[in-house]
């Protein structure tokens, strides 16, 4: 049987369909004994009759509901309605990190303080001894005060957990599936996940996933043997610092990626706030009628100050000393308006004479005339 909207089950009054996926419908339903608003997840019952889904669905109630984090959606309940098993959680009004990234990357602040909330989770689920080992951008939910969720721990795996997955069979999101989940090793652990969040952060920098192939067995192949491209490469805005912290999130071997989540966030933390090019630049000042707006002026290293000898210019002294700028081109006032005067005529030495002996005679004339005349 399906649940209708409108309805009412055992305390839970369905109020509308939050999703529809394979794995069932999720409603929003109000738990009417104490008056909250929850999700309610219904496992379709031929799921249910599935042995391996059965077992799946068992091991994530029990790991669940044993993860309280501000950034882990909260398992409530779960129980049986009717001929259904339905599974009760917080209800986490918001995006997914996977539908913002559908209006392009993220800016670099953000993407960091998203990445940093998911290792706060992912780091007391370690500590925990669970892996969620379905990291990606759609189990990520953007709550509206600014706190990040993690959801759907339906893959999770703790240490005692049975070994359900075939030798050579992916789980999860392809896109973000760690080398070992690949391989179909049972030894998955702690760094599979941190190597899946390196993938959501990747596409949240660069606004595309690391690996774009068209087959399921390229992503395969690439998240396997083939290096990422660096971030600045494919979006110029992405600050270079983040590639090594990237690349060493995203290397093949376990073994040389960041061994815990506080590790990873370590390094995020001093990326952005090391250098000082990260700082965001001013707001550029507003257009007047007779002064055009001009850019914030980009930040630039220097190792030594050196005197200008220009106003406009900046030079350098000696060889041993070094200036480096960066590729922001350097604003500079215009040069002063220059009116063209004509030239006077060029005259030679016996022309100057000639004139000069004129002018005399000129003078002495109008003397003459002038005592003459009186």
């Amino acid at each position: 049987m399906e649940f209708q909207v409108g309805e009412t089950h055992s305390g839970y009054e369905f109020l509308d369909v939050l999703k529809r996926s394979k794995n069932g419908i999720e409603f929003r339903v109000r738990n009417t004994l104490i008056g909250r608003i929850e999700a309610l997840r219904a496992i379709p019952e031929e799921l249910q009759n599935d042995r391996e889904h059965a077992g799946r669905l068992l091991r994530e109630m029990r790991l669940h509901a044993g993860l309280v984090h501000q950034n882990i959606v909260t398992l409530f309940n779960a129980v049986e309605l009717g001929n259904q098993m339905v599974i009760t959680t917080e209800l986490v009004e918001g995006q997914t990190v996977a539908e913002k990234l559908q209006h392009g990357p993220f800016p670099w602040p953000e993407a960091v303080a998203i990445t940093r909330q998911m290792l706060s989770a992912l780091g007391y689920a370690h500590q925990q001894g669970i892996v969620h080992r379905a990291i990606s951008p759609g189990n990520m939910i953007l709550g509206a005060s600014g706190t990040i969720k993690l959801a759907n721990f339906a893959l999770a795996k703790g240490l005692d957990s049975p070994r359900l997955t075939q030798v050579g069979v992916a789980i999860g999101n392809l896109k973000y599936t760690s080398p070992e989940q690949i391989r179909g090793k049972g030894d998955v652990d702690g760094r599979s996940d941190l190597y899946s969040l390196g993938m959501v952060l990747y596409e949240m920098l660069c606004g595309r996933p690391a690996f774009v192939m068209d087959s399921e067995f390229e992503i395969m192949a690439a998240h396997v043997g083939v290096p990422p491209a660096l971030p600045e490469t494919v979006h110029p805005q992405v600050p270079r610092e983040f590639a090594s912290v990237l690349l060493k999130a995203l290397a093949k071997n376990p073994a040389d990626r960041y061994q815990t989540a506080v590790e990873f966030d370590q390094a995020l933390v001093r990326v952005a706030e090391g250098p000082k090019t990260f700082a965001a630049p001013a707001a550029a000042a507003a257009p007047s009628a007779t002064e055009p707006a001009i850019p914030p002026m980009a930040p630039v290293a220097v190792d030594e100050p050196q005197p200008a000898r220009n106003p406009f210019m900046f030079m350098k002294s000696s060889e041993a000393s070094r200036i480096t700028f960066t590729q922001f081109p350097l604003q500079t006032p215009p040069p002063p308006a220059i009116v063209a005067v004509p030239s006077a005529p060029v005259l030679s030495r016996q022309q100057i004479i000639l004139a000069s002996a004129a002018g005399a005679c000129t003078g002495v004339l109008m003397a003459v005339v002038w005592l003459f005349t009186k």
